[in-house]
């Protein structure tokens, strides 16, 4: 039976699609619409006002008719704002935006409506409704049409935001934090962290050459009690891995050392990672800082020159790190005393996020400024290791600008900011070792 992780995984792919919530609400039109005839068999007669049958055929009709022409358009347009997102901010944050929630319940709105209307229509033809059916389709149509004017309304809201880069990077933003908010409360998912897998294990190498997506650690732990041995993870999500790479060692117990591990074990183990062609956001708390990057990266290229976009950039990286170094580990997470990994410190998250900012802004004085302010204030909300890192990142950029012969007036200025975040580190790191 899959455990809690790998079914919220898998949900949460699902919500990733475009197609599930109208298909679940279509489906459920359709059942309104033959439960309808079933109404004359429980309602009473005497309760109900009278409505011509004309009435319910006329609106059905319409709702049809228009309900088609209203679903082509909000998904021409919801293509036409993905393909925007993409091109403005990065390809990696399309699937985040298809995610997005009011856009994806507008469209199912349409669509269901749509076919409740088709439905209803030929169900007027084909079945004997009475009094009570009628009343009750029509109830049913006008909730319907209620239900795709208000929806109606909140996709023109959709649309004035969907497709910006803002409205990109907020998403993004929200995406990323969730995966860094599970690294920092949860670490190594539940596993004890250790400097290298046992003397004597047995390596299992992946079957196929991709990305590491999700690390099912209960999984581990539950076929490491039913073994009687010690697992240790050795690739992380994000992590590429390969034919030639171990993904995990595997040690039995002394009391079970004589055992030879079977074929189906191996499998096993194996199945408990989830390779694919790509990085995915869910467990990997890099990758969402990667998607940000790009996203200043395009910013500052010559095609598009948007210093701005930039530094909205190294705003929500900077807010997502503070945020997560402030997040303490729950103490009462279930901990795999079999499952071991190697530890994953914060500090690298660090130069993932800002590096490549780093090293496109060589032109942009005001963004290796911003830059500056952003690493400050990340510097006084952080531990010595990643206050250290900060610093390392502006002298790296700094090292670029004195090879790349920028101007001198420029260099001087960079300089005094390195020397100025220099400063702050050494009297944080003082702070921190009395």
């Amino acid at each position: 039976m899959p455990d809690l992780d790998r079914l919220q995984l898998l949900w949460n792919r699902l919500h990733q699609t475009l197609w599930w919530r109208p298909a679940i609400w279509s489906a459920g039109a359709v059942a309104v619409a033959f439960v309808s005839a079933l109404a004359d068999q429980w309602i009473p007669l005497d309760w109900l006002p009278k409505v011509r049958n004309e009435v319910v055929e006329d609106l059905l009709n319409l709702m049809a008719s228009s309900m088609l022409v209203v679903s082509t358009f909000a998904l021409s347009v919801l293509a036409s704002a993905y393909a925007s997102a993409a091109s403005a901010g990065t390809p990696r944050a399309r699937r985040l935006v298809v995610a997005e929630p009011q856009s994806q319940k507008s469209v199912a709105v349409f669509l269901a409506a749509f076919i409740f209307s088709i439905v209803g229509v030929v169900a007027l033809g084909v079945s004997d409704y009475g009094p009570a059916g009628y009343m009750v389709l029509f109830a049913s149509s006008l909730a319907v049409l209620a239900w795709v004017v208000v929806s109606f309304m909140l996709y023109i809201d959709v649309l004035s935001r969907i497709g910006q880069v803002a409205h990109t990077i907020a998403i993004v933003e929200g995406a990323a934090w969730k995966a860094l908010h599970d690294h920092a409360r949860y670490p190594l998912s539940g596993a004890r962290a250790v400097q290298g897998p046992p003397e004597g294990a047995t390596p299992v190498h992946a079957t196929k050459t991709g990305h590491v997506q999700f690390v099912d650690v209960e999984k581990l732990q539950s076929l490491a009690e039913e073994h009687g041995m010690q697992v240790h993870v050795a690739a992380r999500s994000g992590d590429l891995v390969h034919p030639s790479a171990a993904v995990a060692w595997l040690k039995l117990d002394a009391a079970k050392a004589e055992v030879t591990m079977d074929t189906a074990l191996i499998n096993a183990v194996r199945d408990a990672f989830l390779v694919g062609p790509e990085r995915t956001i869910e467990q990997d708390a890099g990758y969402g800082l990667i998607v940000l990057a790009e996203i200043a990266q395009r910013a500052l290229s010559p095609a598009v020159n948007d210093p701005g976009t930039a530094i909205a950039v190294l705003g929500s990286q900077t807010r997502l790190l503070i945020r997560t170094l402030a997040t303490a580990p729950d103490p009462h997470a279930p901990v795999c005393d079999r499952v071991t990994a190697l530890p994953a410190p914060l500090s690298p998250l660090v130069a993932i996020a800002f590096e490549p900012v780093a090293r496109f802004c060589m032109e942009h004085f005001d963004v290796l400024y911003q830059l500056v302010r952003h690493l400050e204030a990340l510097v006084q909300n952080a531990p010595p290791e990643v206050a250290n890192e900060a610093l390392a990142v502006v002298q790296r950029a700094v090292e670029r600008a004195e090879r790349a012969d920028v101007d001198a007036v420029d260099l001087a200025r960079w300089r005094e900011e390195a020397e100025r975040l220099a400063r702050l580190v050494a009297k944080s790191n003082e702070g921190a070792h009395p």
